[in-house]
Formats: structure tokens, sequence, C-alpha cells
């Protein structure tokens, strides 16, 4: 009988263990589920927030070196950008990007809207990058494989206070813009177009004039690695008149509409190997004591030595004064770039500047570290 009872009662403690092990593993399953089903939720709200708000940015700093007696570490970059859809169905898709430059004075330098309803034809309003040239407009401060961009583009392009017409917008303006492609295969599209017409000012102000600029641009890539192309300004307004006396420029404070038009073309060929692109850019600049013809051109190539290290080269020239029949500067460039991560890459510049006018030559060294988020 006592060994009846003993056996009962170690039966019932082992059923009542057994069911109290089945019960904890019913809940650590539930508990597992029930994180499982907050990640994915956490996970689907953020998707939908990063859709609207997707923040990133950029710091770009170096060393510049010449052996005319300067040197000079420098910051020349610090952006921070927000892009989103705020709409994709079937009425097409709605795309904003606002961008702030922080280096020198804060200033916004994009702040723009595209809506796209069929990959044909679209617009864009508010303050961007002018479709005017290759490398001003397809290739960012982040994406460009020199330390510095082309003389032309830099001059004729106002990417820089280098700019023949006497100010920088960093290659933007404020204004409405058509674009939309064409014929498309997979991956690229045969035909690109843009035609915009902006303020023709200065950035984040009222226009100072009725006239408007006409810019246009068409690309034609045959194949995907291949875009020949070709783009155009039609401007006028006020532009300031460079003192040779004292090397700067002279604002203009009058009401006559002065011509400022530009032209470029050229291709661009990008592959796994590495890329090879030329670019010429031409233009007539007016103020009030003459009018200004200038052209300039580059060609340049690069090599990928591996998934980490890029060999570039460059030739570069800009006439700033054709009826002079003297070109006024011509850069040779070599390069290397290595690339630790995806998101920072680290670029050793050599240039040999030939310089007219009777200015000295020079050999200008540029080390630039680039780090994007």
């Amino acid at each position: 009988m006592k060994r009846l009872f003993i056996a009962t009662l170690a039966l019932l403690f082992s059923a009542v263990a057994s069911a109290q092990n089945e019960n904890g593993q019913k809940t650590l399953e539930e508990r597992v589920a029930s994180l499982e089903n907050t990640v994915k939720t956490r996970t689907s709200s953020w998707d939908k927030i990063s859709r609207y708000i997707s923040p990133s940015g950029y710091v770009i700093g170096g060393y510049d070196w010449n052996d005319a007696g300067t040197s000079t570490f420098k910051i020349k970059n610090v952006n921070l950008s927000l892009a989103g859809n705020l709409y994709k169905g079937d009425y097409g898709t709605v795309d904003y990007k606002i961008q702030i430059a922080f280096a020198g004075s804060p200033k916004v330098i994009d702040a723009y809207t595209t809506y796209m309803p069929v990959k044909e034809a679209g617009i864009r309003f508010g303050e961007f990058k002018s479709p005017l040239t290759w490398e001003n407009n397809m290739r960012s401060p982040t994406s460009l494989e020199f330390v510095n961009y082309s003389l032309a583009v830099q001059r004729l392009a106002r990417m820089s206070d280098r700019d023949v017409c006497g100010f920088s917008t960093s290659g933007r303006d404020l204004g409405f813009e058509l674009l939309g492609s064409a014929l498309h295969r997979d991956g690229f599209s045969i035909l690109n177009y843009e035609l915009a017409v902006f303020n023709g000012y200065k950035l984040n102000t009222t226009d100072n004039n009725k006239s408007k600029d006409i810019v246009g641009r068409l690309i034609v890539s045959p194949v995907k690695q291949l875009s020949i192309f070709g783009s155009f300004q039609r401007g006028e307004g006020a532009y300031p008149t460079f003192d040779d006396a004292t090397q700067t420029y002279i604002p203009q404070d009058t009401d006559k509409y002065l011509k400022m038009h530009r032209y470029s073309g050229g291709f661009s060929y990008t592959d796994n190997w590495g890329f090879a692109r030329a670019e010429y850019v031409g233009g007539r600049t007016d103020n009030l004591t003459k009018t200004l013809k200038s052209a300039g051109g580059y060609f340049a190539a690069g090599a990928n030595l591996d998934e980490h290290w890029r060999l570039v080269a460059r030739y570069d020239y800009m006439d700033e004064d054709l009826d002079s029949k003297k070109i006024n500067e011509m850069d040779y460039t070599a390069g290397i770039t290595y690339a630790p991560l995806k998101n920072v890459d680290l670029k050793l510049n050599y240039t040999y500047r030939q310089l007219g006018g009777g200015f000295q030559d020079k050999n200008c060294i540029y080390v630039q570290l680039t780090v994007k988020f």
C-alpha cells in the first residue's frame, strides 16, 4: 500500500512538472511571436517614414598645396539633405529634395519637387541644378572622380566664384523644368531630355529683371554604358565687369539686358573597368564695355584597379577670351582614389598648371577626404 501511494505521488509530481514545462514553453513561444510582431510593426512604420523623409549628407575636407607659396587645410563641403517620395501610384510619382550647405555661410542650395505622371514627361519646380553641361548636372562633389571640377564648368556654368560672369550659384538656379525620357530599355532609356526656364540670377534671390534664362539638354544613350549629350543656355542679365587694375568684379547697376549664352557637348562612357569622358563648353558673356567669348574643354579617363583603388587622369583647358587668341590656362592632372569603405574615399591629385598672361606655371597637390552618411 505504501509503495502504491509513493508511485501515485511520483506520477502526480511528474504530471505537474510536465504541465508546468509545457506552459512555460508556450509562454516563451508567445513572447517570441509577440516580439517578432513588434519588430515587424516598427520596421513597417520606419519604412513608411523613410519613404517620406530620408536624411543623408556628406563632409568633404582636404589639403591644397602649390609651389607658388600657398598651402592650406580646408573644409570644402558640409551638406545635409532631406529627400523622399510623397506619392507613388496610378498617377505617377511625386518626389522632393531639400539640401543645405553649411560650409561658409549656411544656405539652401536645393529645394524642389518633381512630379512624373509618366516616364516620358514630368515637371520640376524650385531651386535645383541647371541641366547645363554634364559634369555640373551629373556629377556631385561626392561622385566626381577628381578633387576639382573642370575649368570650363567652373567658369562657364556658375559652379564657382571663378565664373566669368562674376558670381557663383553652385551650378543651380530657381525655376521650372520639363523633363522625361523615351525609348526605354532594360535599366536605361535611349533618349533623355530637360528643358528649363530659370531666373538667371543668384541663389535664394528674386530675379532683378523681366528676362528669363532658357536651358536645355538632350542625352542619347545607344547602349547603357554610353551617353552622348548636348546642352545650351540662352540668358540675359546684369553682370559684373571685371576690372583688370584691381583684379575684382565691379557690380552692375543697370537695367540693360546683357547676353549670357552657353553651349556644351560631349560623351561619357562608364563600365566596370572605369570611365572615359570628354566635354566642350563655350559661351558669350556681355558687360557694358565688351563682349567676352570664352571656351574650354576636358578629356578625362579612369581605370578601376579593384573595388578600392582607381587611377584617373585629365587634360583640361580654358580660354577666357577667344579674341586674344591665347589659351589662358591648361591643367594636366593625374590622381589616385582609395575607397576603404562604401561611404569613405580619399583622393590624391597632382596638377601641372600652365597659366597664360605672363603668370608663372604651378605644380599643385590636392588631397581630399569624403565621408558620406
